[in-house]
């Protein structure tokens, strides 16, 4: 017979060496402090509190100042260097932590519940460990990031050379070497007016063709070298912001998107000045604009041109128009766009610059609006693709009837279209390239507007909590289609201004044709006049440093 008279066994309570082992997990030092080691517990727990402490330091900037906030710190190798080690001392101070208290207490007697706690206390310190996993990731991505992007140390000539030449380009595709190549410079034509820009001790001689006086005054100052970072901290900032539209049929890359972006760091202030890709003609800098290379190039370019009007008027079973003589000048005779495709592989003209195409379109627009341009971002449109797809799509007010699509940004990817009527709409990656590069029933300044409006958008579709959650992947975005010369060390800077940028602290110009343009060349498109330029984009900077040009966003985009 059963005894029923036993008395009921009682649950034992928790491991205690597993009890400690949990608490340790949680905030070193609980586990000592629980048996009663003072000495341990505040070698253990004083590390923790401290790396707390940055932890609640980074958050309370973030809940300041926002996403600013957040990206100066994610911007500054030393913060992240010191994140990234606090973190892996906390992460080892709580497993060694852990695992010593466990290992020094009482054991239970060995059976199934035991066993039971042992892989609780497992399961509970693997959770605790997992934040650290997750900040290491976040902040080798964002390292990563910040040496992929924002080094402009280019690779050894020799391997650059070679690598451009096995890809069956020539040596005149090099560009000329400024330091060992001389040649007489070409006439100008009857009716050029020489100015002159100068920057410090220096002196650029620029050759423009316009016949028209400027409105104000003579051009401001121009350079063709990046300033020196320090020099640059509380002064002015100026960026060439560029758009290329490399992908599926495409063997080059033209710059579609020409923004030059100059922040007023002291005043918090920018002005954004878009430049038409259709205009030709531009000026360029004297340095290597009187080059055969260059001449050659330009003559070449102007005979392919016409031999497709030979090619159109012939298929219409007209005749032909006579072809111009080429009139030689120090100017770029095509669209501005198709300079980088020209000079992308100049790496002997700019052995420094990791992006040679780039560095001629610095220095090009330099002495085209008369200004410094310190440092250039250029942007792949399949990069802006996923960039607007990570963050959510983009918020934009639609002015006209769009019903236009494109050539993929990738190979294998559909067709970039947009097919949309007038109103606030939320657009995806493709829809917002569409959107941008539309000129289908709408004018080049209506396009640039529009571009403007994107950078304003995405700027403010860029919220900590998604760029928290989406870090690694906006990242990859900007790492696979991004290059850029802003030193790291002015990134601070730059985020500070932006963030504190307000709707009506963003003055914007527009360089298109009529309003700047002197004509039109054999191919109907506007040329530059150079003087009226430079006499805009200064008088828009002067009177934004006075407080008196300054627009409103929100009446530009809606």
């Amino acid at each position: 017979m059963s005894d029923n008279t036993s008395p009921t066994r009682r649950i034992p309570p928790p491991p205690e060496a597993e009890r400690r082992a949990m608490l340790s997990a949680v905030m070193p030092g609980l586990g000592h402090w629980r048996a009663g080691d003072r000495r341990l517990a505040a070698l253990y727990g004083v590390p923790a509190i401290l790396g707390l402490g940055v932890v609640v330091f980074v958050a309370i900037s973030v809940w300041r100042n926002g996403a600013g906030g957040l990206l100066e710190l994610l911007v500054q190798p030393r913060w992240l260097w010191t994140l990234a080690v606090v973190n892996l001392l906390l992460a080892a101070v709580r497993l060694v932590g852990s695992a010593h208290v466990w290992q020094s207490a009482p054991r239970s007697p060995a059976g199934k519940r035991a066993t039971g706690w042992r892989v609780t206390a497992a399961v509970v310190a693997a959770v605790m460990l997992l934040p650290h996993l997750v900040v290491h990731v976040y902040t080798a991505e964002a390292l990563s990031l910040l040496t992929t992007v924002f080094d402009d140390t280019a690779p050894p000539q020799a391997e650059r050379e070679a690598e451009i030449i096995a890809r069956g380009f020539t040596e005149e595709d090099l560009g000329p070497d400024l330091e060992t190549t001389t040649t007489t410079a070409p006439p100008a034509p009857p009716t050029t007016t020489a100015s002159t820009a100068t920057t410090g001790t220096t002196a650029t001689t620029v050759a423009d063709t316009s016949t028209t006086a400027p409105p104000t005054t003579a051009p401001t100052t121009t350079t063709t070298e990046p300033p020196d970072p320090e020099d640059t901290l509380g002064e002015r900032i100026t960026v060439l912001l560029a758009g290329g539209d490399f992908g599926p049929g495409r063997y080059d890359l033209r710059t579609d998107v020409m923004i030059v972006a100059s922040l007023d760091v002291a005043n918090d202030k920018a002005s954004l000045i878009s430049v038409s890709r259709d205009m030709v003609q531009a000026p360029l800098p004297a340095a290597w604009a009187q080059y055969n290379t260059m001449i050659q190039t330009q003559q070449w370019h102007e005979g392919r041109e016409y031999q497709q009007i030979v090619a159109e008027a012939e298929e219409a079973g007209i005749e032909p128009p006579e072809q111009e003589p080429f009139v030689p000048c120090n100017c770029f005779a095509d669209r501005i766009n198709y300079l980088h495709v020209l000079t992308a592989t100049w790496v002997r003209t700019f052995p420094d610059a990791p992006d040679p195409g780039m560095e001629a379109l610095r220095q090009t627009l330099e002495v085209l609006l008369g200004i410094p341009i310190d440092y250039y971002v250029l942007v792949d449109f399949a990069g802006f693709v996923d960039l607007v797809d990570i963050l959510g799509g983009v918020e934009v007010t639609i002015t006209e009837s769009m019903d236009v699509a494109f050539s993929p940004a990738r190979e294998g990817e559909d067709p970039v279209a947009i097919e949309v009527e007038p109103g606030i709409h939320r657009l995806d990656g493709h829809q917002a390239l569409a959107y941008v590069r539309n000129r289908t029933g709408s004018s080049d300044n209506e396009r640039m507007r529009r571009q403007r409006c994107m950078i304003r958008e995405l700027a403010a579709a860029a919220d900590p909590v998604t760029l928290l959650r989406s870090f690694p992947r906006i990242s990859n975005a900007i790492k696979t289609s991004t290059t850029s010369t802003i030193p790291i060390e002015l990134l601070p800077s730059v985020i500070d201004v932006l963030t504190g940028l307000g709707t009506d602290d963003i003055a914007t110009l527009a360089i298109s044709s009529p309003a700047f343009s002197r004509g039109r060349n054999y191919m109907e498109l506007p040329i530059f006049n150079t003087l009226r330029v430079q006499a805009g984009v200064a008088g828009l900077l002067e009177g934004v440093a006075a407080g008196t040009t300054l627009g409103s966003a929100e009446d530009e985009c809606g």
